[in-house]
């Protein structure tokens, strides 16, 4: 039986008053939401509240990214938010960051092997350039990240805008790395040949839904909550 409230359509109703183990047990894709905070088990019966409170982190943020990751209708409300609660935002899109490069690339790479050695050589070497070529575009998209926009929201965040530059700009630049994943993810359905072991096959793809699964929710904290919120900073910061 559960022990939290539900909506009308079954959905968990998330709250700050929610215990941490209620929260996981609506969802336990969450967990990964912990993984990259750092945020440490065991909880006992804590409150999403309390556990804020212990990592220093604003509950309607924690709360916007959980429901942008366990419910794909929703659309983040920014109201509230200000530009000092990005720094635990960017904090968390670098441990995303981290999360796909430690972990979730290097296990797509390691089944995307198993299954091209059972291709012939030719054929191998050019799905796995393709393969390579994606894995580069996504770690450019990272580092430019990584190197200009968050800098950009911390310096921002300490009262030193740059006045050459804005988040619209930024934006701009940003490219999308959702799409070629679909590639991809067709070249392993559709044209690998049926030397290709099942089970590994469908490993493989398992792997590489995670990714696009988890790359939209990334794309989307950044255009519907990151974006604004530093955008809305921006007027505020103007003489």
């Amino acid at each position: 039986m559960k022990s939290y409230k539900t909506d009308n359509n079954n959905k968990a109703i998330l709250s700050e008053q929610m215990k941490i183990i209620e929260l996981i047990d609506a969802d336990y894709r969450l967990l990964s939401i912990f993984m990259r905070l750092d945020i440490e088990l065991p909880f006992g019966d804590i409150s999403i509240a309390e556990m804020c409170r212990r990592y220093d982190m604003a509950p309607e943020l924690f709360l916007i990214i959980c429901r942008i990751y366990s419910d794909d209708e929703y659309i983040p409300d920014i109201e509230g938010l200000a530009i000092g609660d990005m720094l635990h935002l960017v904090r968390f899109l670098r441990a995303s960051h981290r999360y796909y490069l430690d972990l979730m690339i290097p296990r797509i790479t390691e089944g995307m092997q198993r299954v091209l050695a059972s291709c012939e050589r030719r054929q191998s070497n050019i799905l796995f350039k393709f393969y390579e070529d994606y894995i580069a575009e996504v770690e450019a998209h990272l580092d430019y990240e990584e190197t200009t926009i968050f800098p950009y929201v911390e310096n921002l965040a300490a009262g030193k805008p740059d006045s050459g530059m804005t988040m619209a700009r930024f934006m701009e630049n940003h490219t999308d790395i959702c799409d070629k994943i679909d590639d991809m993810k067709s070249v392993v359905i559709k044209y690998l040949p049926e030397s290709c072991p099942t089970q590994q096959r469908c490993e493989l793809l398992f792997d590489i839904f995670r990714m696009k699964e988890d790359l939209g929710k990334h794309t989307l904290i950044e255009s519907t909550l990151l974006a604004p919120v530093v955008t809305n900073a921006e007027e505020g910061a103007e003489p």
